[in-house]
């Protein structure tokens, strides 16, 4: 796969003090974001506004994108609330039948930036272009185009990178007299953004002989991100990072792979991290078209490596805080396949479901906890295929009842990742059920990530105890 878009990104606030020379980097498991965001078209180019409010991206191939479904790609959105991202919308004020990528935000929030610029007669150069909101009206403001001496790109193949400061830009250019091959190029600007320097290659060993695309320099980690297919990767285009050794852009320390299960076989880059650690990335593996993911970045310093835990993600989306109260404080169960918490009965781990009458199970007191999953996973594991089939049974002897899926995770990592986390094990649950005949309007699936623990997260035993699913099961 060959990307084709500008990519301007934005870092929000600090991930961590810096990045030492014996630190390490770690990511989670990606984890594919949900179909409001993903579609049957190719996602791309994440970027999550610095309130935290906003996710935009890039659709290609959709056929409500301006123009139709062969047309440019589109600018999309998608709000934040709460512990959930709203269904996706188009932004048509920044839409045309062209290449349109939101590609990064002014540390105010108050300017965007976008793909292209328009030159005379309304053809299309090459670069980024300006765009102010407007509150009052609600709206972005026509993109002016921004100035970039000695900027040259060769068709629609090249990338880049802005600061919040708007005091340099990383280019992904054509290189070498080659335009099907791509380098990183700098310019620098002195007065925020207003007049920029010519592109110049970055020096030590970053550039491969090959593609080398989409950059992304944290500034909090001092660490630049790209992808390449130029370097022994896991396939295609992997995402790799270095140090930067001083204040110039010429010394680096050697390129780090960012390691198989962030980096597929396939296409992985678009690489963007926030403030708190989530990690959002496009990725086409599994599918022949892309797709948005979210992994969570660790920095561990090496002295310290051995003696602590990987941590778990957690949910960055949710803002509110949920009272743990009585349930925070139980005491953990070694192991367990099934607890069951019943109005008369209490918490019980020695009962099965079909131990409880249609009452039991209908009343609103009544919770079902059970698959408890190991860090970082939410695949089905044998030891609880019999009480999934037990939940099957149930359903097809009281036709009248339906059936809540909660997903849950631990208070390891951000909320945002953990959301998705959350989120995939209520859904492999449910697809379990469905593969055993449960019809699928029977069964509803929430995500809560980190904010609903039933045990401790002080021990890992407790910790084991919140990452489950739980079930309720409703007259219909």
């Amino acid at each position: 796969m060959k990307p084709f878009i500008l990519f301007i990104i934005f870092s929000v606030g600090a991930l961590a003090p810096g990045f030492a020379q014996d630190d390490t980097l770690s990511f989670a498991s990606p984890q594919r974001l949900s179909s409001k965001v993903n579609s049957e078209a190719e996602e791309s180019c994440p970027i999550r506004s610095t309130d935290g409010k906003t996710l935009y991206f890039v659709r290609t191939y959709h056929p409500d994108n301006t123009g139709g479904k062969f047309a440019g790609q589109g600018i999309w959105k998608s709000a934040i609330e709460g512990n959930a991202v709203t269904e996706a919308e188009k932004i048509s004020e920044l839409n045309d039948r062209t290449n349109n990528i939101v590609a990064g935000i002014s540390a105010s929030g108050e300017r965007l930036y976008v793909l292209n610029r328009k030159g005379e007669k309304k053809t299309i150069l090459p670069g980024v272009s300006r765009s102010t909101y407007d509150a009052s009206g609600k709206q972005w403001s026509e993109p002016e185009g921004v100035n970039v001496p000695g900027l040259e790109a060769k068709g629609n193949f090249y990338s880049a990178y802005v600061s919040p400061d708007e005091d340099f830009i990383l280019w992904s250019l054509p290189s070498r007299g080659m335009d099907t091959t791509n380098s990183i190029f700098v310019s620098l600007s002195k007065d925020k953004g207003e007049t920029w320097s010519s592109p110049e290659e970055l020096g030590g060993n970053i550039n491969s002989a090959l593609d080398d695309i989409s950059p992304f320099y944290h500034e909090e980690l001092g660490l630049l991100f790209w992808s390449t297919n130029g370097r022994d990767g896991f396939g295609d285009y992997d995402i790799y990072y270095a140090r930067r050794l001083d204040d110039t852009w010429q010394n680096w320390s050697e390129p780090v792979n960012a390691g198989k299960g962030l980096n597929s076989s396939r296409f992985d880059a678009y690489f963007f991290v926030t403030g708190d650690g989530s990690a959002y990335f496009s990725s086409n593996r599994g599918d022949s078209l892309s797709n948005l993911y979210i992994s969570q970045v660790k920095v561990t310093p090496i002295e310290k490596e051995v003696e602590e835990e990987e941590i778990e993600p957690v949910d960055e989306i949710a803002v509110t805080e949920v009272d743990r109260g009585e349930k925070d404080t139980k005491k953990a169960v070694k192991d367990p396949v099934l607890i069951i918490d019943t109005r008369e009965g209490g918490s019980r781990s020695d009962r099965s479901l079909t131990d409880l009458s249609l009452e039991e199970l209908t009343d609103s007191e009544t919770t079902i906890r059970f698959v408890y999953f190991p860090y970082d996973k939410y695949n089905i594991t044998a030891k609880y295929i019999e009480v999934l089939d037990d939940v099957g049974v149930l359903l097809d002897t009281y036709p009248q009842i339906d059936v809540v899926i909660d997903g849950h995770t631990d208070d390891v990592g951000s909320q945002a990742y953990n959301m998705v986390l959350s989120e995939n094990r209520a859904l492999s649950t449910k697809e379990y059920l469905m593969i055993h005949g449960i019809e699928q309007d029977r069964i509803r699936t929430r995500a809560y990530g980190k904010l609903r623990p039933y045990s401790t997260n002080e021990t890992e035993d407790g910790r084991s105890l919140n990452r489950r699913v739980e079930l309720f099961f409703k007259k219909r």
